[in-house]
């Protein structure tokens, strides 16, 4: 993976933003089959939408806003404003801005994670707050702690004005939580009071962060430049062979958060972490599809005893190896002692082609195999009762990378290891 890594960073490098400059901006989805917001309640709020404006002046009146955005100034706090007071405008008690990002998302206009940034921007924007507070309501920090804050606030609208006002919202509750790790939200709104109060920020300012702080806008790591710089980066490295690609996997939901498996993947992962986590995938992939494996072993005078490893051998070698592999990505520098989990490697070799959308696909068909509930051997057998009876499935050596792509799910969901210390015959 090292020489990867090497040239990896260097056509990163060489891609910054300017590499963009000329390029307008597309957020089309390009991988999702299906929409993960697809509930009865997301589509009330289409229906609703639809019934005050055509659909298809909703779609043209987005790709006019977006005209205006660059890879330079792309921003959702922006994309959204500008959408609303183009709707607004059509109808002035506009209102159903939520039925409008989801049918946008529906006709393909952008991922479902450009969808929760816009959503999230939506809600921000739309709430009301009556302000400023009243002191005697307020719960500070020690005074240090708010002095400093209060300082790093006084810069904020200077150093904000050519940045988005999302990432610089992030930026300045990151700066004031490093004074004082335990400060809370209750905090942050005294000491949002107080610099208003004192003539650091206007009102215009005062108001925006507090609508940031109640939306919990710092605990969203992924703006919508980052997310567009992600994608271009991947695709620069890895370009689609088939842009019309789609996988219903990938928006499956998430079993540990509120999010499908492909936005937990932007969301918690760099463009490298993604590149990476996708390369040992790749791996994988080669392993299990070698026609053979074998061992050499040199004595001192080079003479080579070979030992050839049969099918269930290289089969045991390939998951090892793939379980060796994920620890040191947990060690590699770019991921800080994080170990990702193995569906979201998957994820990523979907997203970078090194797995297409039918294998991938034919995986999520099975969904037990995927249940955390079920022990190792229920879903051996689900395993057995499917791939015993699909003749239509090739199955080079050892098994073909669907059913052996299955065991290798099976046996990293399980947490079950192999036992062979029994039998003297098996090497792996």
């Amino acid at each position: 993976m090292g020489n990867f890594l090497k040239n990896l960073i260097i056509l990163l490098f060489l891609i910054g933003p300017s590499a963009f400059a000329a390029q307008g901006v597309d957020l089309s989805n390009d991988r999702e089959g299906q929409t993960y917001y697809s509930s009865r309640r997301d589509k009330r709020s289409i229906a609703k939408a639809l019934k005050i404006v055509d659909g298809s002046i909703i779609e043209s009146l987005y790709d006019e806003t977006l005209l205006d955005i660059t890879p330079q100034n792309i921003c959702a706090p922006v994309l959204m404003k500008s959408l609303q007071d183009k709707l607004r405008k059509r109808s002035q008690k506009f209102d159903e801005f939520e039925g409008i990002i989801l049918h946008l998302r529906t006709q393909n206009k952008f991922d479902d994670t450009v969808a929760r940034i816009l959503l999230l921007m939506n809600e921000m924007i739309s709430t009301k707050l009556y302000l400023p507070k009243k002191r005697k309501d307020l719960f500070y920090p020690d005074k240090k702690t708010l002095q400093e804050a209060l300082e790093t606030i006084a810069e904020f609208e200077r150093r904000s004005k050519d940045t988005c006002f999302d990432e610089a919202y992030r930026n300045l509750y990151g700066e004031i939580f490093k004074f004082n790790k335990n400060l809370k939200s209750i905090h942050f709104e005294s000491i949002f009071f107080e610099a208003f109060e004192q003539k650091l920020i206007s009102y215009d300012t005062y108001y925006r962060i507090e609508q940031a702080r109640v939306n919990k806008l710092e605990k969203f790591s992924l703006g919508l430049k980052s997310h567009y710089r992600k994608v271009q980066a991947i695709r620069t490295q890895f370009p689609l062979r088939d842009r019309e690609e789609r996988s219903k996997f990938v928006t499956h939901k998430d079993n540990n958060l509120k999010l499908s498996r492909r936005q937990k993947l932007f969301e918690q992962y760099s463009d490298i972490q993604i590149m990476l986590m996708a390369q040992v995938i790749k791996k994988l992939r080669t392993r299990l599809e070698a026609p053979k494996a074998e061992i050499l072993i040199y004595d001192r005078s080079n003479e080579i005893e070979t030992i050839t490893l049969d099918p269930m051998e290289r089969f045991r070698l390939a998951v090892k190896l793939l379980r060796r592999e994920m620890t040191l990505l947990s060690t590699n520098t770019f991921f800080a002692g994080r170990t990702p989990q193995y569906i979201d490697l998957m994820v990523a070799a979907f997203e970078t082609g090194i797995i297409p959308a039918s294998e991938l696909d034919e995986l999520a068909s099975l969904q037990e195999i995927w249940s955390p509930k079920k022990t190792f051997w229920e879903k051996a057998q689900v395993w057995v009762r499917t791939f015993s009876t699909v003749a239509t499935i090739a199955l080079p050596p050892p098994y073909g990378f669907i059913p052996a792509l299955a065991v290798v799910v099976i046996e990293m969901t399980a947490g079950k290891k192999n036992n062979t210390k029994d039998d003297p015959t098996v090497l792996f």
